[in-house]
């Protein structure tokens, strides 16, 4: 079924292998394909309040390379990168265009590589593979399988964050505030984030670190195979609200056989369950306060415990904000009935009329279709109105995040006060 766009349809593979390579500072990355469609790519990073670390090129495919088969640019731009920055690996891209033409850039590559000094790693997919959680999932896994080497030494005290990528609304802050929480809890400290902010130098050495916190799905493969080649235990979940970052604090401690700063985590649960308190009571006089929320699979269904039994909303549907890939089948049966996956704007639009809610929570595209809607809130990616996150002290996630949240979403009642009213 085709679907209709005012706004953005779901990214490519291609731009998730994109964005998790971005922000690798010292990586090279060269896309094979017209100046164009790269340039469109390093445009949508703004709008993810990312930056560019890494170093993109384009080959300025033309329409003569494809009508006479010529792949040569590829292989002159890999060795004049080569040759002009000896980096030690670059990352190969297909483009849709050359993906479209069936240009074999791996075989292309691998008859450089003893040419080059660099690693040469191929991206294939070029947009037709699956959408960006698929290239998420491939280069995160890449880096663990090619990139990591095996520690000299383990560092004592120190983990590594798996799937903290800018395609996360808000994950400078979280970031912040997990190594904020690992710090003053367990006095630990992060090795390697894969991949905001790092370097191949630091993914290289990861194997160095005690353990992985694996923040989203698309890095579990990257996990396990750290966990089966040296023998690192990994923790799953992201840490939301109050009793969530509390049980995700368990885990950790059973998962890593460490008992943690109780006396600091009982603090930081204290301070923020007073706000919590106060948010009922105020949405209380504003009736059945019901919500949409909306967002990546592992973001919404980690927030929503938040949302649901601390802050007493009803949550009339979930939208998720990519294709299914077997999620469904191991949701409870009541979560079920209020998920839908990669729905259209359409859809999204006719769900908004019928539910009626008071509060949309999540990406842009929803924000801007219930722009009728009294409460709403970003708290997902795509950034329509390209609000700026890059604060590293309001975050979603852990105790303070609960708290933060907590605030905004209590001073945007108090804006709408008359328009929930209103609605009595």
């Amino acid at each position: 079924m085709r679907q209709l766009y005012k706004y953005l349809p779901l990214p490519s593979d291609r731009m998730g292998v994109i964005w998790a390579l971005s922000t690798i500072k010292d990586a090279y990355i060269i896309e094979y394909g017209p100046a164009g469609t790269t340039h469109y790519a390093l445009e949508g990073l703004t709008q993810y309040n990312g930056e560019l670390q890494a170093k993109l090129y384009t080959t300025h495919l033309e329409e003569e390379d494809l009508i006479m088969g010529d792949s040569g640019r590829l292989a002159e731009t890999i060795k004049e990168v080569d040759e002009h920055y000896s980096p030690p690996v670059i990352f190969v891209l297909a483009s849709s265009i050359s993906s479209i033409v069936g240009v074999d850039i791996e075989s292309i590559c691998q008859e450089l590589r003893d040419k080059v000094r660099a690693k040469l790693i191929c991206f294939t997919g070029g947009g037709f593979r699956g959408d960006y959680t698929q290239g998420l999932r491939e280069v995160l896994t890449v880096l663990a399988g090619q990139i990591v080497q095996g520690p000299r030494e383990k560092l004592k005290g120190t983990y590594n964050i798996i799937g903290g990528t800018i395609d996360a609304y808000n994950f400078a802050a979280d970031l912040q505030e997990i190594q904020n929480i690992m710090s003053g809890g367990f006095g630990y400290r992060a090795h390697t984030v894969f991949t905001a902010n790092t370097s191949i130098k630091e993914i290289e050495q990861a194997s160095q670190a005690e353990f992985n916190l694996v923040l989203r799905s698309e890095g579990l493969q990257c996990a396990e195979i750290l966990q089966e080649k040296y023998g690192m235990p990994f923790v799953y979940g992201s840490p939301y609200g109050i009793k969530g970052t509390y049980q995700w604090v368990k885990k950790i401690e059973a998962a890593c056989s460490s008992k943690g700063n109780e006396l600091f985590f009982k603090d930081q649960a204290g301070k923020g369950q007073k706000h919590l308190h106060k948010f009922v009571h105020t949405a209380f006089t504003y009736g059945n306060m019901t919500a949409i929320l909306s967002g990546a699979y592992d973001f919404a269904l980690g927030i929503l415990p938040f949302l649901r039994d601390e802050l007493k909303l009803e949550i009339k549907k979930i939208l998720i904000r990519h294709k299914e890939k077997g999620f469904a089948a191991a949701l409870p049966a009541p979560l079920r009935e209020i998920i839908l996956f990669d729905s259209d704007e359409q859809q999204m639009s006719q769900l908004i009329a019928e539910s009626n809610p008071s509060l949309l929570l999540g990406d842009g595209v929803l924000l801007e279709l219930g722009a009728h809607v009294p409460v709403r809130l970003q708290l997902a990616n795509p950034n329509l109105t390209h609000m700026i996150k890059f604060y590293a002290h309001t975050p979603f996630m852990g105790f303070n995040g609960a708290v933060y949240l907590t605030e905004v979403l209590l001073n945007h009642l108090q804006a709408q006060r008359k328009n929930l009213q209103a609605r009595l």
